[in-house]
């Protein structure tokens, strides 16, 4: 095995020809929807107790990203991130995030968005949502489960009237 000095290593860099500046990096292929929410989730539960200020609804703001509260926002959180910025979140607005993301308007407000009566969530709350639209498999047998019962309940009923 042959050992190279400093003065040979800085010979064979490779500098980038657009005047050393480097453009946003791709993201590896396994890099998809699911990976960056989830990212996007254990970055809030880092602090699961601090409190994220929520954004208003899009119907109610459009492309307003100002938070309700004074506390930062799940997108001002994912904003700190730098892997997230050399990704590809260009910036802070409403579109970057749900284009990065790859959200609808709706789930983008299911996380992120509250109401007049709920200015603030815990953290760790913002990250259940953010894991149950990255993968709402859980939430739907829940559903399907309670709808179960219901009919077999019904049925009962109907059965024993």
């Amino acid at each position: 095995m042959r050992h190279n000095r400093p003065s040979e290593t800085r010979a064979t860099r490779r500098v980038p020809k657009s005047g050393g500046q480097f453009g946003p990096v791709s993201p590896p292929p396994s890099d998809d929807r699911r990976s960056r929410l989830e990212r996007w989730a254990s970055l809030l539960e880092r602090d699961p107790h601090q409190l994220v200020a929520l954004l208003c609804p899009s119907w109610a703001a459009g492309e307003d990203i100002a938070p309700m509260a004074a506390s930062p926002s799940a997108v001002d959180l994912a904003w700190a991130d730098p892997v997230f910025r050399v990704t590809g979140l260009a910036r802070r607005s409403r579109g970057d995030v749900k284009a990065f993301f790859q959200l609808s308007d709706a789930e983008l407000d299911r996380i992120a968005a509250g109401s007049w009566r709920v200015r603030v969530r815990p953290a760790w709350q913002v990250a259940a949502r953010i894991r149950n639209v990255a993968d709402p498999r859980p939430e739907r047998l829940i559903l399907v489960g309670v709808m179960v019962m219901i009919a077999s309940v019904v049925g009962a009923a109907q059965w024993l009237g």
